[in-house]
């Protein structure tokens, strides 16, 4: 159910784009948390009325396009059917500038930090917004999504690659805040009190579990055409960036900007005191 799964991504945007939020400290948690309880809400009811209104389950595995066969089924009218398929796109692209945000905001702060060229990190000052950090991974994933064209056990790899490397994200990052919440070293105006720990280690087990399957081949018996690759990928992906923190990065990089999670943490304070 690839339209109930896209009300639970690009949630995280906001957190990416806390430098531009005023009291960051507050709003950003909260746009997150509201977000996923009204989305999972929302996805929910989806979920049920997709069930009710399914129709025929073998038209759909041969339908090119399940989604509008499920449509038709569901209002027997192709003008109706053709709204609903507007809508759903509507979500999609909705959470495509949500993902855009996410990964345009951290390409401009690594360039700021200098873990990429000083290039990227111009801000546009007509627009304010990163300009060249929002082309650059919307030109990369243009160019790997031609690879649909060449050779589709291609693209599928980069799909499942994608997929699991947010999981992994994910999982880092709860996993450094259950560590953060155990030792006592959380210090935020907005947290989920008591019940974090128990969140934090349930959404770090349901990642894992679910960051196995996302690296299972789709079909059996599997062969070179159909294997899932993913796995491999992503593990030369960790050597390559291993070696070069250890040959490189680690002498040179000097890490987050301090000054300006500061300042970021400052605005928050002052406006909590205003």
């Amino acid at each position: 159910m690839i339209l109930v799964t896209w009300g639970f991504v690009g949630f995280d945007g906001v957190a990416h784009m806390g430098e531009e939020t005023r009291i960051a400290r507050f709003a950003v948690p909260r746009a997150m948390f509201w977000s996923i309880c009204i989305n999972g809400a929302l996805a929910f009811a989806m979920a049920i009325i997709f069930l009710f209104t399914l129709g025929d389950v073998e038209d759909i595995l041969e339908s090119p396009y399940a989604v509008v066969t499920i449509f038709l089924s569901a209002t027997k009218s192709p003008t109706f059917a053709s709204v609903l398929v507007g809508i759903t796109q509507t979500m999609g692209i909705s959470v495509s500038l949500g993902s855009v945000a996410s990964t345009s905001r951290l390409t401009w702060a690594w360039a700021r930090d200098g873990a990429l060229p000083l290039y990227f990190a111009y801000v546009d000052p007509r627009h304010r917004i990163p300009l060249r950090s929002i082309w650059l991974p919307l030109v990369i994933v243009a160019l790997l999504s031609l690879l649909n064209l060449v050779n589709y056990t291609a693209f599928s790899v980069i799909i499942s690659l994608s997929t699991f490397g947010l999981y992994q994200s994910y999982f880092i990052a709860i996993g450094c805040m259950l560590y953060a919440r155990l030792t006592g070293r959380i210090e935020a105006p907005w947290s989920l009190g008591r019940f974090g720990v128990f969140i934090n280690a349930a959404a770090m087990v349901y990642t894992a579990w679910i960051g196995v399957f996302l690296v299972f081949p789709n079909y059996l018996p599997v062969d070179a055409s159909n294997m899932n690759y993913a796995l491999p990928i992503n593990a030369f992906v960790w050597i390559v960036a291993l070696i070069w923190w250890f040959a490189w990065a680690r002498r040179h990089w000097k890490g987050l900007d301090a000054e300006i999670i500061d300042k970021v943490v400052a605005d928050g304070d002052r406006d909590t005191k205003d």
